[in-house]
């Protein structure tokens, strides 16, 4: 009976009547719901003609939208995208060019080669251009079979590669047909609604008949002089020509072995517009107030930016089309082209041999590839078995030498970096603090500098403590101990180091000492180091401050400091063999920064100072409270696994109740 019940019997096909279903394209699907045919079109466009699902989803969205049924055309832009290894090394030159100096005009967009410049065309012929470019990659020869050739180029306006003469000749080629296909597949007798690609190749130098062959059905053109090219840096003060040639000299152009012809597309309310990509929600309070929603990207105009004097923009969400304000610290700032739309993506060349053996010289270098492995380990990384240690502290002579043990951690999650500019809305005019939300602390101490001082010095947030809490208490589940703790001064790390010890139950018996020594590089306070706490106002806020400990550094040496990365890294290293050579027997803690992680184990694992951007990298693999643990042993100083695994856990995005009122 079970074996019947879970068989499915065979069905019988009377005749041939078997009836099969049509099969209907996106638009046909949106039409026989009913909706309007040139919303049905827009919204396929907007989304790259993907699924009707999407388009649906969008049109749903938009239903605000004041320009839904606005018949503007969506601008197309044709590019040259590197992939791979090559497009790891350019990412990693944004975000460290970004990182040291700030936005210029080359972070506004994907790294990329323009073939095609931006031309429009009307969303009922969207779907013609990416047909046209499977057409013309799917011709004989249309495939490259080697590496792109690039020459680098530095000046004090402009840094980046240039295409070499072979490969730009085969570029154009690419570009001209995608054109020719483009015009021959849309009949435009008035080009009313259809862009005529006026100077859409930025590399001709004259607009001739060779270009794009002309008639009823073809586009004619006016190209204007510029050679093909991939931009790193423009649009950047003079001071900064010497750091950005250093990174642009770095970089590895014969890796650029893998790429991918893109067509893209974007609203035309975004051109001249800078995009903002929401990080926190926000629900409205006012009228005129936007939702935010955490990924939405908002188009931000110049005069908006120029003209706020509250902290507030506004803009257009990229999600809904509708405007509105919104708080600025709840965005950050993005590539344009983060907001565009993707339709067609192809691969432009084949050169697997090459890339092959490039990655295999990278993995026996020290980067490249190797640097990539490692990020993605440290990000995969475990869940380890956690192993008893039997650590005894009450042990004399070498055996106790032997087993001595150096544990570095990071500080917890840090108030501003959650809240951002949260020290306006926390504290009333009278300077009082006032708790906004239950991850906040329930008190804050008073500082002699008042609510200002803690703009640079931020506190953690309860996340935090629980955070330092929670290895403390595995250190004493797993009876691991601690005999001498030494601190930055920053306020987020000693309370990050106060709790730690009330996880371990020490905090009465240790007494913390504040070293500024552990103090990060000052390279990135370029506006002056902040003021920390005294050491009167620290015991008044229930700290256990070691007060007659003498630094090895005091403050204003490191206020004063005009310290290189490799002055930072022997800073560090200094002060961790005096720590070391000051205690002969017990565990030792030192809490500071994401980079004192590394800088205060370097030299023990004989490793030598890291430059700027090797240290740029590491910062940004350690997350809050992350833990290093070095063991003593005959052959010196190993980096082993720490007693407690990682503590890892996703954002908690801040609800409004008031979403649940009836309207």
């Amino acid at each position: 009976m079970a074996s019947s019940i879970s068989t499915i019997p065979t069905r019988k096909i009377v005749g041939g009547n078997r009836m099969s279903k049509p099969h209907l394209n996106p638009l046909q699907i949106l039409l026989q719901m009913g909706f309007p045919k040139h919303r049905a079109e827009k919204a396929l466009a907007a989304t790259g003609n993907q699924s009707a699902q999407l388009a649906t989803n969008w049109l749903l969205s938009h239903v605000h939208d004041p320009f839904l049924d606005d018949n503007s055309p969506r601008e197309y832009i044709l590019y040259a995208c590197p992939v791979g290894s090559f497009l790891e090394q350019l990412r990693e030159f944004w975000e460290k060019s970004l990182f040291l100096h700030g936005w210029n005009g080359a972070h506004n967009f994907t790294p990329h080669i323009t073939l095609v410049s931006f031309f429009k065309t009307p969303d009922e012929d969207a779907p013609h251009l990416a047909q046209s470019l499977d057409s013309v990659m799917e011709r004989d020869g249309a495939v490259l079979n080697e590496p792109l050739k690039l020459e680098t180029y530095t000046s004090p306006n402009f840094m980046g590669f240039f295409v070499a003469e072979e490969h730009a000749d085969y570029l154009k080629r690419i570009a001209m047909q995608f054109v020719k296909e483009v015009s021959n597949a849309i009949i435009s007798d008035t080009y009313e609604h259809f862009d005529a690609l006026t100077a859409c190749f930025p590399w001709c130098t004259t607009t001739t008949a060779r270009c794009i062959p002309r008639g009823s059905r073809s586009i004619s053109l006016e190209p204007h002089v510029k050679s093909l090219h991939l931009t790193l840096a423009y649009q950047f003060p003079s001071n900064q020509y010497n750091s950005l040639k250093s990174l642009v000299d770095e970089l590895n152009s014969s890796s650029s072995c893998e790429w991918e012809l893109r067509l893209y597309s974007r609203d035309p309310r975004l051109n001249g517009k800078q995009v903002y990509k929401v990080i926190r929600e926000y629900i409205p309070t006012e009228t005129d107030d936007l939702e935010l929603k955490i990924g939405d990207y908002l188009y931000v105009s110049s005069e908006a930016l120029s003209s706020s004097t509250d902290g507030w923009l506004e803009g257009t969400s990229w999600s809904t089309g509708t405007s509105g304000f919104f708080p600025e610290n709840y965005t950050k700032r993005t590539p344009e082209s983060d907001a565009w739309t993707l339709h067609k993506s192809i691969p432009l060349n084949r050169c697997e041999g090459l890339e092959v053996e490039l990655r295999l010289e990278a993995d026996m270098g020290d980067s490249g590839v190797g640097t990539e492995q490692l990020k993605e380990f440290m990000k995969d990384k475990f869940v380890a078995d956690l192993k008893d240690v039997d650590t005894t502290s009450s042990k004399a002579g070498s055996s106790e030498t032997d087993c001595r043990r150096l544990f570095i951690m990071r500080h917890g999650e840090r108030i501003d970096f959650v809240f951002g500019s949260w020290i306006p809305y926390c504290f009333d005019e009278a300077g009082n603090y006032v708790r906004m939300d239950l991850n906040m602390p329930l008190s804050i101490p008073a500082r002699k500098s008042g609510p200002k001082g803690y703009l640079h010095d931020s506190p953690i947030t309860n996340i935090g403590l629980f955070q330092a809490r929670s290895i403390g208490e595995t250190f004493k589940e797993k009876n691991v101990c601690i005999n001498h703790v030494y601190c930055s001064p920053s306020y987020r790390c000693l309370q990050t180091c106060d709790s730690f010890l009330q996880g371990l139950g020490k905090k009465n018996e240790i007494k913390i000492r504040v070293e500024p020594t552990l103090f990060e590089w000052v390279a990135w306070y370029p506006e002056g180091r902040p003021e920390w706490m005294s050491k009167e106002e620290l015991l008044a806020a229930g700290f256990n401050i070691d007060t007659e400990y003498v630094p090895f550094m005091e403050e204003n040496e490191i206020r004063e400091s005009k310290e290189t990365c490799e002055n930072y890294y022997s800073r560090s290293a200094a002060l961790t063999n005096k720590v070391i050579s000051s205690h002969p027997s017990g565990n030792i803690l030192m809490v500071g920064h994401a980079s004192t992680l590394d800088t205060c184990s370097r030299d023990l694992l004989q490793g030598g100072s890291r430059d700027s951007d090797s240290l740029f990298k590491i910062v940004q693999k350690i997350p809050y409270c992350s833990l290093v643990e070095l063991s003593y042993n005959d052959n010196g100083w190993n980096c082993t696994e720490p007693p407690c695994p990682p503590i890892t856990h996703c954002t908690n995005n801040r609800f409004d109740w008031k979403i649940l009122l009836p309207e």
